[in-house]
């Protein structure tokens, strides 16, 4: 079986995987988020400071540690998604898609010919015919172009970022998901992915938040950012030392 098979077949599975975001390029904090027991792990290219080195480590720290690594790559273009595949992703999350069109693109740089345009020049593994591909619903664009979407041929499944798709419905981000029109974007997201087949994610910024959707019924739910998670519990030490109550820094 294929690592994008695997993969694929653990993100539709009955129970959701639970995942973390890692932004800081470092094979310590990757390999400590896959071992905190994560399903899989997203290295962010499109707002972290990864570079090519660091990404080539981390993917292979994070698989090695039982996690299955992936990529939110920087743009839906075929060579930065070519290249987190060349680097050992077993599957790409790709930002900003707001048609079938664009969708159908993304599909496109995660395949080789005849299915894809993906140039081949794997770096570490063997090639993968067939790598998971999501693509995230972060606009109104996409919200209103959801069901064709959702059938583009050969897309694994759609990932919600709940932040820029506040911005895009003229709301503005918080550190939980509460707006109800975002949460009715999450539900419609849901059942379009399951009438489709599809695997239907959302990315969190705390685990309490995460849980909600685990409950919910979602495939794939993050459960935060390793920036975000080591900033809090610094803080929370900083307070335990002179006294104070956990949270008042966060």
């Amino acid at each position: 079986m294929s690592r994008g098979e695997a993969l694929r077949r653990r993100l539709a599975g009955q129970e959701a995987s639970v995942g973390l975001w890692a932004a800081v390029p470092s094979t310590v904090t990757a390999q400590a988020a896959a071992m905190a027991g994560a399903d899989y792990v997203v290295v962010d290219e499109q707002h972290g400071v990864v570079g090519p080195a660091e990404l080539l480590a981390m993917l292979a720290a994070i698989e090695m540690s039982g996690a299955a690594p992936l990529v939110r790559v920087g743009r839906n273009e075929p060579w930065p998604i070519g290249r987190a595949l060349d680097l050992g992703a077993h599957g790409v999350i790709v930002p900003l898609v707001n048609d079938a069109d664009e969708a159908a693109a993304a599909v496109a740089a995660c395949r080789y010919a005849p299915a894809g345009v993906r140039s081949w020049g794997v770096v570490r593994g063997e090639p993968d015919p067939a790598p998971v591909c999501l693509v995230m619903i972060e606009t109104r664009s996409a919200v209103d172009n959801l069901d064709s979407i959702v059938r583009t041929p050969g897309l694994d499944g759609v990932y919600v970022g709940p932040s820029d798709l506040s911005l895009g419905l003229g709301l503005q981000p918080t550190g939980v998901i509460e707006h109800p029109a975002v949460l009715e974007a999450i539900s419609v997201v849901h059942a379009a992915c399951r009438r489709e087949g599809r695997i239907a994610g959302v990315h969190c910024l705390t685990a309490d938040d995460a849980a909600r959707f685990v409950r919910d019924g979602l495939d794939m739910v993050t459960a935060g950012a390793d920036t975000v998670h080591l900033r809090r519990a610094l803080a929370d030490a900083i307070a335990a030392a002179r006294g104070e109550p956990p949270g008042r820094q966060h």
